[in-house]
């Protein structure tokens, strides 16, 4: 059994899904990474919410409110990182010049 908490685990699996995406993107445009990546954990989350329910009917009335909770996570996470980049968008990004005309 492993010695990592759950807060471990999940910083190393964040940091794989996003090791894997900016490999991804050495094939792909950055925006269909993305955009697979959303697809991809969304399709996930229903399949985690899918099955452990007790059955379809329980599945059915949990949707509207997983939808919502779930799309409020990923609303905060988002805004978390959006912020990190606008304090930090040099260090994370560089310094990026206007093409000149």
């Amino acid at each position: 059994m492993s010695d990592k908490n759950d807060d471990d685990l999940f910083w190393e699996l964040v940091e794989k899904f996003i090791e894997q995406a900016n490999d991804a993107c050495e094939d792909a445009d950055p925006g269909i990474v993305s955009a697979a990546l959303m697809n991809a954990a969304a399709r996930f989350n229903a399949f985690v919410v899918a099955q452990s329910s007790l059955d379809k009917n329980e599945f059915a009335e949990d949707v509207e409110g997983t939808t919502n909770y779930l799309s409020g996570r990923y609303r905060d996470f988002l805004k978390e990182h959006m912020e990190d980049y606008r304090e930090n968008y040099t260090a994370l990004i560089g310094n990026r010049e206007l093409p000149e005309e």
